[in-house]
C-alpha cells in the first residue's frame, strides 16, 4: 500500500491539484485510491475534497473532508481542542485501498494547537510528504527552508512536486529546476501544473 501525505511549502502552494493528480494518476495505473482531507478552514467555499473529487473522477466516498471551519484562518484558531486522535483514528479505520493521499492544510509548520503543528500529524500517520512547491521567484527558499526542516527532525520526504503553473517565466523556471538537480542531485523531483503531471513521480 502506498501511504502519501501532501503538504506543501506554504498556503496555496497547489496542495489539492496534486493530491487530485496524484489520484488521478494512480487510478490511471489500475490502482484504488483513497483521499483524505483532515480539517478544512474557510470551508465553504473552500472544499479541496471536492476538488480532487473534480480532478480524479473519485467518488464521494473515496475523497472525505473529515472537520471543517468555516473562518479561513490557521486550524489552531478554529478548533478547541483540535481534533488530533479523531483523525488519526479515522485515517486507521479507512478501508482498504492500493493508495491513501492524506492532504495537510498549510505548510508543515502550520499551528494544529498551541503545542503541535501539521508535520507532527504526517509524523503520527507515519507516512512520508510529498511536498508541493511553486516553482516561482522566491520559491526557492521556501522550498529549502522545508526540505531543511524536514531533515533536522527527521520527517520522511516521499518527493516534491515542483508546481510549473506559477512559472511566469520558462528561463527562470528551467534556472530553479537546474539549481535543485545540481546541488541536490538525490532529491526526488517531479513536476505538474494545473493540465496534469509533467513528469513522472519517484514513487509511482
Amino acid at each position: 500500500m502506498i501511504r502519501l501525505f501532501v503538504s506543501g511549502t506554504d498556503t496555496d502552494a497547489g496542495k489539492t491539484v496534486l493530491a487530485g493528480l496524484l489520484a488521478k494518476h494512480f487510478l490511471g495505473l489500475g490502482k484504488s485510491v483513497r483521499y483524505i482531507k483532515p480539517v478544512q478552514t474557510g470551508h465553504p467555499p473552500d472544499d479541496d475534497a471536492a476538488t480532487v473529487r473534480r480532478i480524479s473522477g473519485l467518488g464521494p466516498e473515496a475523497a472525505r473532508l473529515l472537520f471543517s471551519a468555516p473562518e479561513p484562518v490557521s486550524p489552531n484558531f478554529c478548533f478547541d481542542p483540535f481534533p488530533f486522535g479523531e483523525i488519526l483514528d479515522a485515517v486507521a479505520a479507512e478501508p482498504p485501498s492500493d493508495v491513501l493521499l492524506v492532504e495537510g492544510a498549510g505548510g508543515l509548520l502550520a499551528p494544529l494547537d498551541d503545542a503541535r503543528a501539521m508535520h507532527d500529524l504526517a509524523r503520527a500517520l507515519n507516512m512520508p510528504v510529498v511536498l508541493a512547491a511553486p516553482n516561482r521567484v522566491g520559491g526557492l527558499n521556501h522550498l529549502l527552508l522545508s526540505l531543511h526542516f524536514m531533515r533536522s527532525t527527521g520527517l520522511q520526504l516521499a518527493a516534491v512536486g515542483l508546481n510549473e503553473h506559477f512559472s511566469a517565466d520558462a528561463r527562470k523556471a528551467a534556472l530553479n529546476r537546474d539549481f535543485l538537480r545540481r546541488t541536490m542531485p538525490g532529491l526526488p523531483l517531479f513536476t505538474y501544473d494545473a493540465t496534469g503531471l509533467t513528469s513522472e513521480p519517484p514513487f509511482c
